[in-house]
């Protein structure tokens, strides 16, 4: 007679390592990781501070008197993040290495620097009061920082900043909770050239825009506005549609790993992962209240940072997912329920994710009796590539025999374990 496993489907271990950490600050604007350092840097508008957390999320400092802390980024080799202070009409510049303020770049009175991006040798950034906002740019390669205001003007509101990963030359900037939305291209090579500018009134239409980045080939720009009920992704070179990830009411957050990986959060609890340009989910997560602009990836791993809250953008958490990158991965066997000692035994499994596997896949098997109760490795074994596999085994001792399987994961899959328990009889 055969027999299920026990703990069929065995989860994923790193997703017991997915964590949550309340912050110590009152309210949320932006995030940014440092990959040098392993650290990730929050702004809190409210509280005039930056939080600094370690890839595990717990916090390392709060870095205090940082005037209405708004829009984050960080310099190419991770050795400073620099922060908008609409309070202060100032960027500061924080080391990563001591964790402490180094500089301060004043932007003129009234400027009330908001969003902030690195592109063509520069920082930019936003600012000026409401209908008659300008991005403008701080230049530190000469002995004196030079401050340049509206080198782009006619924005509504200060726009929100982003740069490309593939062309460092690229700025797009977005006119933030309007409707319709506004999205525009620039060269900033040598000042600030409008390459494309477009307001969507249809094909797409898209309202109220609420967060956008630029995919690592500099091809395309996703978008989380109120509306539609999705995220649209548009041509860099032109601003026409090119797509969609179906996600849920309200998108308001977007961040797109190295490797393409999209996760689109929206004013709700679900949060989705995206192999690019799928039509489907590579996974779902259930947390809190997602935080307009609150998800990042670490660079250089699987790893994703996402910021929730209330409904009034308040207490906010910092979410840590491990493998939010990878398909999660299953395992099922198969075994008699019971068996004879030194006879044959015949043990088969499954190994399935959202996602196929490699030829050279393995799972390692770990045998545990009365013999060895601390248990003993029964072998590796190769997984077809329909996920299946099987092993033979021997038992050499009568009682409870326990077989326990491990997948150890790769680059686009979790790890897996589970195990079966069989009776060998003398």
């Amino acid at each position: 007679m055969i027999g299920t496993a026990l703990l069929i489907g065995g989860t994923t271990a790193p997703a017991s390592a997915d964590s949550a950490t309340a912050l110590p600050s009152t309210s949320y604007r932006d995030i940014v990781v440092d990959d040098v350092h392993d650290r990730v840097f929050i702004s809190d508008p409210s509280g005039s501070s930056v939080v600094v957390t370690d890839y595990a999320g717990q916090v390392v400092k709060q870095i205090t008197s940082e005037n209405g802390a708004a829009g984050l980024a960080v310099s190419a080799d991770s050795s400073t993040v620099y922060v908008a202070l609409p309070s202060a009409d100032a960027i500061s510049a924080i080391d990563t290495g001591t964790l402490t303020e180094k500089n301060r770049y004043q932007t003129g009175a009234g400027t009330s620097p908001e969003s902030l991006a690195l592109a063509g040798g520069k920082i930019w950034f936003s600012h000026g009061a409401t209908g008659r906002a300008g991005i403008g740019s701080v230049e530190l390669s000469g002995s004196v920082p030079v401050i340049t205001l509206n080198e782009s003007s006619g924005w509504y509101y200060a726009p929100t900043l982003a740069s490309s990963p593939a062309d460092p030359n690229v700025l797009v900037a977005g006119d933030k909770g309007l409707s319709p939305a506004t999205l525009a291209v620039y060269d900033a090579s040598t000042g600030l050239q409008q390459r494309v500018k477009r307001t969507f009134f249809d094909a797409p239409a898209m309202s109220d825009l609420n967060d956008f980045a630029v995919t690592p080939d500099g091809q395309n720009i996703v978008t989380a506005s109120g509306t539609p009920y999705r995220h649209q992704v548009v041509r860099t070179s032109d601003l026409s549609a090119n797509g969609t990830y179906p996600t849920d009411a309200y998108p308001n957050a977007v961040a797109i790993a190295p490797d393409g990986t999209a996760a689109a959060g929206g004013n709700g609890s679900q949060l989705y992962v995206f192999r690019a340009g799928a039509d489907a989910p590579l996974r779902t997560y259930s947390r809190g209240l997602q935080l307009a602009a609150g998800l990042a990836w670490a660079p250089d791993d699987n790893r994703l940072f996402a910021v929730t809250g209330d409904y009034l953008g308040a207490h906010p958490t910092l979410h840590v997912l491990i493998d939010a990158g990878k398909a999660e991965s299953a395992l099922t066997l198969l075994a008699p329920s019971t068996a004879v000692r030194g006879r044959p035994l015949v043990v088969t499994g499954t190994l399935s994710a959202g996602e196929q596997f490699g030829s050279g896949t393995t799972v390692e098997v770990t045998r545990t009796d009365a013999r060895t109760p601390d248990g003993v490795s029964a072998g590796s074994f190769a997984v077809a590539a329909d996920g299946t596999f099987q092993f033979t085994d021997r038992p050499r001792v009568a009682g409870q025999v326990t077989y326990v399987v491990r997948y150890a994961g790769d680059e686009q899959h979790t790890g897996a374990t589970d195990q079966v328990t069989v009776e060998v009889t003398k």
